[in-house]
């Protein structure tokens, strides 16, 4: 079936499949017995990267001009899944969601040198806000209580970690080596990478609280 990034919060497990062909987005409902797993209604192009917070559900889209859109679906309601953004000449990857924000990847798709930055949607005012700009790529975002976390290629080295909140603006180098720190996650007071600096890929994390 080709399973792939798999992703879970609360009762929901999300992740792609290609059972069907192209990559598709399945969801399970782990607290009722006997739920099996669902494919959302999206579209026969690849649906790839989903996250979710418990509730919604996001994803990166393909369509007919071969670019890339941010979708969502609400796992409680049962509503069609929408679509997030829609442009012609700019591609939107990597989403992560934590309501009421949704951050993700942008890059002009005609311009193959553009870095990656990130965007931040709050979907309760419809605002979207840069989270950094900077010349350099900002990847893997995540989000949780309108803080975002994320690896900043904008030093020396392999790649930095990068804390933002969303609400007050304060934004923090978390991480300060020459080696590559990836994949960055946050839930309440702690922050979580993979990072190379010993030789190997390690995990390492950073309390707020110390």
């Amino acid at each position: 079936r080709g399973p792939e990034n798999p992703n879970a919060r609360g009762r929901w497990a999300v992740w792609q499949d290609q059972s069907s062909g192209n990559p598709q987005i399945y969801v399970q409902d782990l607290l009722t017995p006997g739920f099996a797993p669902i494919r959302l209604p999206a579209s026969s192009r690849s649906q790839e990267k989903p996250r979710t917070d418990g509730r919604y559900v996001v994803w990166q889209s393909r369509q007919v001009n071969g670019g890339w859109d941010i979708w969502m679906a609400d796992l409680l309601s049962g509503a069609q899944p929408w679509a997030m953004t829609s442009t012609v000449d700019v591609d939107e990857t990597n989403p992560s969601v934590d309501w009421p924000w949704v951050v993700y990847e942008s890059k002009p798709t005609l311009d193959a040198k553009a870095p990656k930055q990130l965007k931040a949607v709050n979907l309760v005012t419809g605002i979207t806000q840069s989270v950094s700009e900077s010349a350099q790529d900002k990847l893997d975002p995540d989000v949780q209580a309108g803080r975002v976390v994320w690896q900043d290629n904008r030093d020396v080295g392999s790649g930095e970690i990068y804390f933002k909140n969303l609400e007050s603006g304060e934004l923090r180098r978390l991480t300060t080596n020459a080696f590559g720190q990836y994949h960055p996650a946050i839930h309440g007071n702690w922050v979580v990478w993979q990072d190379n600096r010993n030789g190997q890929v390690d995990l390492y994390a950073f309390d707020f609280l110390r």
